[in-house]
Formats: C-alpha cells, structure tokens, sequence
C-alpha cells in the first residue's frame, strides 16, 4: 500500500471531515500502545513513522473539528444574517439620505421664512412705532391748524406784493441815502407807495424796509461792530451793504467812520486820503489784491482818478479785469470795497457825483440821539 504512487495524494485529499467518533474510538488502543510513536515507527521504517503522526493528528483533528465545527457554522449563519442586516442597513441609510436632503432643504426653506417673518415684524414694528408717533404729533398739533392756515394765506399774499416791495425797497436804497429819517418816510410813502398803488402793483403798506432787507441777527453783528441800535443808522448800514454803488458818507460825528473801520478790520482794511503822498499806492494795492479802502475827510469833490472805480470801467484781459488809472493799467479784484467819509455837516456834491456813488447822511439827530441812548 505505501508503496502506491497515488498513496501520498490519497493522504493529502483524505475526506477527514469523514472521521467519526467510532473511528477515533477505535483507534485509542492503538494509540495508547507503548510503541506506537513516532520514535518507534522510525526504528522500523522512517514512512511509518510519519503515517503514525498522520493517523495521530487526523484523530486530533476530530476532537478539535468537534468544538470547532458548530462555531464555524455559527459564524457562517451570523455572516449570512450580517449580509442580509447589512444590505438592509446600506438601503435604510439610503432612504435615510434621501429624507435628510429633503428635510435639510425643508430646513433651509423654514429658515428662509423665518427670517422673511421677522423683517416683516420688525417692518410691521417701525411702522406701528412712526404711526404713533405722527398720531401723537398730530394730537399735539391739532391745535395750530387754524394758525398755519393764516400763515399760508399771508404767505401767498407776500408773494403777491412782492414785486411791489422789491421795487420800493430798491428804490429806498437807491435814492434816499442823502436825506434824514422824516423825509425818508415822506418820499416812501407818499410818492414810491403811491406810485405802486397808481401802476396798480401789489405791495404792503408801510413797509419797514430795515425788517425787509436785512434780518435781526445781521443787525445785531453791526451793533457789535459799533453801529448804533436807531432805526435810522440800520437804515444807513443797509445802503452801505447792499448798495451797488460805492458809499460815500456823510459822517460829521464819525460813527459811520468808526462802524466800518471795526467792520473791515479782520479784511486788512486801507485808511488813507486824497492829500496823501501814498493815496495812488493804497488805491493800487487795494485795487489788485482786494482789500477795502477807506478814504477818509473828502470835500466836495473827489480826485478823477477815482472815476474809473467808481463807474466801474473795468476791461476783461485774459481771466482777470483791469482797471485804467490815468495812463496805468491795475489788476481788479471782486473783492475789494470803497468807503469814502467826509466831516462836512451839509456838503453840496455835483449831481454827477452823486450818480456816481451812494451818498449816506450818518448825521446824528436829536431823535437818533435820544435812540441811541
């Protein structure tokens, strides 16, 4: 038998999962004999040997394959059951995914929603908050409903007299500076108001021209400035300011004087007059960097080289203006301002002068003076 070619093939492929417990019962005297080892066998033949240990470990093999058999087939029903748990896991995860994504996107439009509930409560909120706010102003100002309605009604009445009031006021700045207050007050009511009422041009009745052309807190600068507070000295300190021609004063007192020489000071103004040696220079410098000149003391007539200044004879050349003082061509400023004053109580300058310029009687008054106190 060991002699067979095929003996050691038909060992390796022996069905040893054939093996029953008979057979290894069998085989245990023979196992338990003295001699039966392997150092035995080898004494008798060496291929003996080795089938001994064989016979030996396929009988070892039962015994384990006893205990080892049941866990293996355990294990393969768990495996089995673990596919079959697995399979159903991987399809509940899935389906479990495809839930997730739609309550990730149900979140996200809930989120959405939300966040478009709470604009809408805040909007709701501010809005609520302006109503009671406008109701409550409306309660406060119920009351000054019947006041504005008469504001409003004198608003478009003003308009309507404005072109009256304008002209008068024009004319007031214009023509009345060399006369005192009562002649004033004649000549506005009784030929520039009547004149408006003739042409049948809206205007207001005894307009205060002070109130019209200059405001409270203007008036108050001047004061602070030295001009006195009587009406007719606010009447002279608009036809400086707001005449297109250059003033001439007529300041016997020096208040007109002392008024614009605190006024122009911060704009570095120039005090000079016609008898002075430097009277051309000042009247240039002035002139080209637009600064104020005060001419101070004049008589009856000024010198003619100031007529060009004060007609205005100015000539564009390139971006600026010049002047042409006698023979001389001198830069031109907007800025620059004449001031002239004299002491004369009643001076008597040419009507061409006074075309020229805004004569302006500062002369105190008994009533001026009693105002002023």
């Amino acid at each position: 038998m060991m002699g067979d070619m095929g003996f050691l093939t038909s060992l390796l492929n022996f069905a040893k999962e054939q093996i029953n417990d008979e057979t290894v019962e069998l085989l245990q005297p023979y196992f338990a004999a003295p001699d039966f080892n392997y150092e035995s066998a080898r004494k008798a033949s060496g291929n003996v040997a080795g089938l001994c240990n064989w016979a030996a470990a396929m009988c070892k093999y039962h015994v384990v394959a006893k205990v080892v058999e049941p866990k293996i087939a355990a294990l393969r029903a768990a495996e089995s059951e673990l596919k079959v748990a697995t399979k159903e896991k991987n399809a509940a995860e899935e389906r479990m995914a495809i839930v997730q994504a739609r309550l990730d996107e149900m979140q996200a439009q809930f989120d959405v929603a939300m966040q478009q509930k709470q604009l809408l409560e805040d909007d709701a909120a501010a809005c609520q908050k302006k109503m009671d706010s406008a109701a409550a102003l409306l309660h406060a100002l119920a009351g000054e409903e019947t006041r504005w309605t008469l504001q409003s009604k004198e608003f478009d009445a003003q308009i309507k007299r404005l072109t009256g009031d304008c002209a008068v006021a024009s004319a007031f700045v214009s023509y009345l500076g060399p006369f005192n207050k009562e002649f004033r007050e004649l000549l506005m009511s009784r030929d520039f108001y009547q004149d408006c009422i003739t042409l049948n041009i809206p205007v207001t009745q005894n307009i205060e021209v002070a109130k019209f052309l200059v405001d409270d807190s203007e008036v108050g600068e001047w004061v602070l400035q030295g001009l006195p507070t009587d009406e007719l000295s606010v009447q002279n300190g608009i036809m400086v300011t707001r005449a297109s021609r250059y003033p001439v004063l007529v300041d016997p007192q020096g208040q007109g004087r002392l008024w614009i020489m605190n006024r122009e000071e911060a704009n570095q103004l120039k005090v000079t007059q016609l008898n002075d040696k430097m009277f051309r220079n000042h009247l240039e410098d002035c002139l080209a960097f637009g600064k104020p000149l005060l001419v101070e003391n004049i008589e009856e007539e000024l010198d003619p080289v100031l007529d060009p200044v004060l007609e205005r004879r100015l000539v564009k050349k390139g971006k600026s203006w010049v002047l042409q003082l006698a023979e001389k061509e001198v830069d031109f400023t907007d800025s620059f301002k004449l001031f002239c004053t004299t002491r004369l109580p009643n001076p008597h300058f040419t009507p061409e002068l006074c075309a020229k310029v805004t004569v302006v009687d500062f002369t105190v008054t008994m009533a001026g003076a009693c105002g002023q106190a």
